[in-house]
């Protein structure tokens, strides 16, 4: 079967159901759609924060840090506080910029 076959048969079977006003009922029943302003201003201020940082300070620093933060864990020593607190922000910020694009959509 193909498509041509499937519109034929839903064409032939089509039926009419009326439901005596229920759509509009629940389109009105609905909560009011929230705005996106918030999460939307919030994108925009973590996204001029971090092109703000990298612009003083370059990727160099967190380019290092997470450098040595791998080299740590390679040689099976305890890495620093510091690179163990860069890698977390830099998890935490790709995660939280990623959950407030997903919850404007």
């Amino acid at each position: 079967m193909d498509d041509q076959d499937f519109k034929k048969i839903f064409t032939t079977h089509k039926s009419d159901i009326s439901d005596d006003g229920f759509s509009k009922r629940l389109i009105e029943q609905l909560p009011e759609r929230k705005s996106i302003l918030p999460q939307a201003v919030m994108i925009v201020c973590i996204m001029i924060g971090l092109i703000l940082t990298f612009a003083m300070q370059g990727f160099t620093p967190l380019f290092e840090q997470i450098n040595s933060l791998i080299t740590s864990i390679s040689h099976l020593q305890m890495p620093s506080l510091s690179s163990i607190f860069t890698y977390l922000g830099v998890l935490i910020m790709t995660g939280f910029i990623g959950y407030s694009i997903m919850r404007t959509e």
